[in-house]
């Protein structure tokens, strides 16, 4: 999901400003629409004073390196999860933990499942965690790692992980929930791995929500669980939209081709399995979807060397950033006119500014251009680049409107 200031790095200054339109700009034009695809003139792109704007927004993003990112870790407990559990416990320091330290990324993990070493329990060995599992719960939370001791269901992660946030742990080390374990300052990174589909209930308020029952499909359920989420914890998750997590999905979809390459977010929901699983997690699949996030097969932990290592690969290129703007809402009775949208780039070191132009696809980019999709401007990645590796950085967008009828 893009993130409005979570863009590129440094002190990047990210100032979104719009021409006003007025009355008799539209004299000869067409202004009943919003968004209207108009040809690109010189006008349409020179900068625009403040006090002429019919939308300003401003927001400081830091470098990658400085930006920390906690990562929440939902491990089904169910029985038929014990060959995966396995493959995490394998995998976890080498092909995950180390390679986020080793970017120098401030980071740390929070665990929500049962804690043991038989059958289809969770434990994590250091040097992620504080001590060997021979000692106990009690031994494992240190500054990087933090173990919040919840048995996981097959069908009710959304539940345990919206029910816990701010519920006390039964050893009592979480007295206010896992919540307190989470930095506001931090980006957020679910990885759920479980076999299963999402299919239970929880209070929210003086209501009762449900996940998976006969009128929800997966979009609506990952909808609702984001909205919830959100709605409890907009400190650290964010609001739109400047949401600050995203969601990982390790299902039981099946393999992607090759098979150590994910299913990317633009790819439609998975509804056939892989050989082991009890369902595809289609409604986890469709919250990696909205929060622009990569999902795996579960079955058996095969290959998962190769999953966590594009996840922490991935963890890490978000804490650095995403070079994704959320094009503004523009003041009521007026529009965007996205043909309009001029980028500059202007270097730390004041060296003369640099435009940045619109690529008609993701084909056509490269170090000077931005792609427009889904309401996002995207800087393509060797524009990002050259951005994220100069700490003084600056970029304005700028954006003309047309006026809409009431």
């Amino acid at each position: 999901m893009a993130r409005n200031g979570g863009l590129c790095a440094g002190t990047l200054l990210l100032a979104l400003v719009a021409s006003g339109c007025h009355e008799k700009d539209c004299q000869d034009q067409d202004c009943g629409s919003a968004d209207i695809e108009s040809p690109l003139s010189d006008a349409s792109l020179a900068p625009v004073a403040a006090e002429q704007a019919c939308v300003m927004q401003s927001t400081r993003a830091r470098r990658g390196v400085d930006k920390p990112v906690d990562v929440i870790l939902v491990i089904d407990n169910s029985g038929s999860m014990a060959d995966e559990i396995e493959a995490i416990r394998q995998n976890i320091n080498d092909n995950f933990a180390r390679i986020i330290e080793d970017s120098g990324v401030d980071y740390r993990v929070i665990m929500l499942s049962l804690f043991g070493q038989q059958g289809a329990q969770v434990c994590v060995d250091p040097p992620l965690a504080g001590n060997g599992c021979q000692l106990g719960i009690f031994g494992t939370n240190n500054e990087r790692y933090f173990h919040y001791n919840l048995e996981i269901a097959s069908n009710d992660p959304f539940c345990k992980i919206l029910d816990s946030l701010g519920r006390a742990d039964p050893d009592g080390r979480a007295p206010n929930g896992w919540r307190a374990w989470l930095r506001p300052e931090a980006e957020k990174a679910f990885v759920l791995v479980t076999d299963d589909s999402a299919r239970c209930g929880t209070a929210a308020g003086d209501d009762q929500i449900f996940f998976g029952d006969e009128s929800s499909d997966a979009f609506s359920d990952a909808l609702l669980f984001h909205e919830t989420l959100l709605r409890r914890a907009p400190e650290h998750f964010g609001m739109p939209p400047d949401v600050r997590y995203r969601f990982y999905s390790i299902v039981g979809m099946p393999a992607s081709e090759p098979a150590t390459q994910p299913w990317f977010p633009h790819q439609e929901v998975q509804s056939s399995l892989c050989d082991t699983a009890a369902s595809a997690g289609a409604s986890y699949q469709a919250l990696s979807i909205i929060t622009d996030a990569l999902r795996y097969p579960v079955c058996e932990g095969r290959g998962f060397d190769a999953v966590f290592q594009v996840l922490a690969s991935n963890v890490v290129e978000t804490a650095k950033a995403d070079c994704v703007f959320e094009i503004p809402d523009a003041p009521r009775g007026q529009g965007i006119d996205l043909l309009t949208i001029n980028v500059e780039y202007r270097p730390g070191d004041g060296g003369a500014p640099v435009r940045v132009a619109r690529a008609q696809d993701a084909g056509d980019c490269d170090a000077h251009s931005f792609t427009i999709a889904d309401n996002r401007i995207r800087l393509c990645p060797d524009a990002c680049e050259i951005v994220e590796g100069d700490r003084g950085a600056e970029v304005n967008v700028l954006y003309a409107c047309v006026s809409t009828p009431e």
